[in-house]
C-alpha cells in the first residue's frame, strides 16, 4: 500500500470478502514493512498498519494496530538473515492472539454495565497490548463468521496517536503486508 499525503487520522485500505471460522485458531500471524518514499522525510510510527476483522467494515469489527518502523533505504540480499531483519523488523510483525479479541469485547461489555460509563455497543472501545500494539472492537464482531478481513494503512490523528508525538500533517510512505495467516490450530 502506497499512500501519496495522507491526510492526518486519513486511513487508506485494501479489503476480501469471505466466510471464516476462525475459532479453531489461536493466532492469526502477518509480516510487515514500511519505508519512506523517496524524497520525503518520514519516521518510525508516523505510520501505522492495521487489520480489521468483522461483519462489516464499520460497524462490526475487530481491529489490531502495528505502529511501523521504518526501514533504511538501501539495497538487501534476499539470502542474508541478518537482511531479512531490517527489511521486516520484529517491531512490524503482527501476533495477533485471537483469545485477546474476546477478551477485550468481554471488557467493554463489562464497562458496559457501569451506569457511569459513556461506553455503548457501537463504540470504538481501544486498549494497548503488552506490546504496545492497538486492539479495537466495535459492534458485536464474531470470529466464527468473519466476512471481511480488511488490510490498511493510517495516519494517526494529532493528538490521538498512542505511538508517538504527532505533527498533524499529511504523510506518504509505502507498507508492505506479507503472509497472513491463521496459526496454533486447536487439534483437540
Amino acid at each position: 500500500l502506497r499512500v501519496d499525503e495522507l491526510a492526518d487520522g486519513d486511513a487508506r485500505a485494501a479489503y476480501k470478502n469471505t466466510q471464516l471460522d476462525m475459532r479453531q485458531y489461536k493466532a492469526l500471524r502477518m509480516e510487515g514493512h514500511a519505508e519512506a518514499v523517496t524524497g520525503v522525510t518520514l519516521d518510525d510510527n508516523e505510520l501505522t498498519a492495521f487489520i480489521r476483522l468483522g461483519t462489516d467494515y464499520q460497524d462490526n469489527y475487530y481491529e489490531y494496530e502495528v505502529p511501523m518502523k521504518l526501514t533504511p533505504p538501501g539495497r538487501y540480499n534476499n539470502d542474508s538473515e541478518s537482511d531479512r531483519k531490517i527489511v521486516w523488523p520484529e517491531e512490524n510483525q503482527f501476533v495477533i492472539v485471537l483469545e485477546d479479541f474476546t477478551e477485550l469485547k468481554q471488557a467493554r461489555n463489562r464497562a458496559m454495565s457501569d451506569p457511569d460509563s459513556e461506553v455503548s455497543i457501537t463504540s470504538v472501545f481501544s486498549i494497548k497490548n503488552s506490546k504496545g500494539n492497538r486492539i479495537t472492537v466495535s459492534g458485536n464482531p464474531n470470529l466464527s463468521d468473519v466476512r471481511t478481513i480488511m488490510i490498511g494503512v493510517r495516519n494517526p490523528k494529532a493528538g490521538n496517536n498512542p505511538f508517538r508525538s504527532d505533527d498533524g500533517l499529511p504523510k506518504s510512505g509505502e507498507i508492505w503486508l506479507n503472509e497472513l495467516r491463521l496459526t496454533d490450530f486447536n487439534e483437540n
